[in-house]
């Protein structure tokens, strides 16, 4: 586990720290969310530098992941490769004016910054909503139904029906030639 103190970085960082790591975060992603079936170590790379609001964290990350399928619950080889840009600043800090509108802004407890709870912050707010098997994706696979109902896309044509507002119905007529 790589952490470091706020207070630690003042005093010892005058040049940007540099950060090619590899991160296991295996146990920490599980214990947050438990339909993750495994994760291989993160690799992220990028830097860490203070400026006069604060830790500036700027760093890419590149993870593979088995989630379970949305649809059929069969494992799913999941890849991810995002970008963090966040400000890390101790929980006292209380003038966040000085901060952009689109500015991350990340207050740490104890002034501690643990990289190994950073990563997984971010790649559990990255988890994709939709996980389907090359199968599904393509539609080889048939929607489960049974007597009286069956599954449906959205925004799939059995599903698609256009409704007109009645009040405007009458309109269709106006125009014809």
């Amino acid at each position: 586990m790589i952490k470091w103190t706020l207070d630690e970085l003042r005093r010892n960082c005058t040049e940007p720290l540099a950060l090619n790591e590899t991160v296991d975060i295996s146990s920490l992603i599980k214990s947050k969310n438990e339909n993750v079936i495994s994760v291989s170590p993160a690799k992220v790379n990028g830097f860490f530098s203070l400026d006069q609001l604060g830790l500036l964290g700027t760093f890419k990350i590149k993870i593979k992941l088995v989630l379970p399928s949305t649809r059929s619950l069969q494992p799913v080889n999941t890849e991810l490769s995002f970008t963090v840009s966040e400000y890390y600043v101790d929980h006292q800090t209380d003038n966040l004016a000085e901060f952009g509108k689109n500015d991350v802004v990340i207050f740490l407890a104890d002034g501690l910054l643990d990289l190994s709870e950073v990563v997984c912050e971010n790649v559990l707010a990255r988890l994709p909503l939709k996980v389907l098997t090359p199968e599904e994706a393509a539609g080889k696979t048939e929607l489960p139904k049974g007597n009286d109902w069956q599954v449906v896309e959205e925004g799939s044509s059995a599903n698609a029906k256009v409704q007109v507002d009645p009040r405007l119905a009458k309109l269709k007529d106006f125009f014809k030639d």
